[in-house]
């Protein structure tokens, strides 16, 4: 099964997942500068890998009434 499949099985929606690893990846490479701390692989992959394990958590707003 191809990776974004398996993305897709936790978080329906393809742009939202992009969303959600983008938002991911750039919070891992931020704990990644100001730790100093150094990872196997890049940012990107790592983030997508926790999507797929479920690691990630997201909710979506609610829309406020206006």
């Amino acid at each position: 099964m191809k990776a974004m499949e398996k993305i897709l099985e936790k978080i329906a929606n393809r742009y939202e997942a992009i969303r959600v690893m983008a938002r991911e990846a750039r919070r891992i490479n931020t704990v990644i500068r100001l730790s100093g701390e150094e990872i196997e692989g890049k940012p990107t992959s790592l983030a997508m890998r926790r999507v797929i394990e479920g690691k990630v958590k997201y909710e979506y707003e609610s829309q406020g009434e206006e």
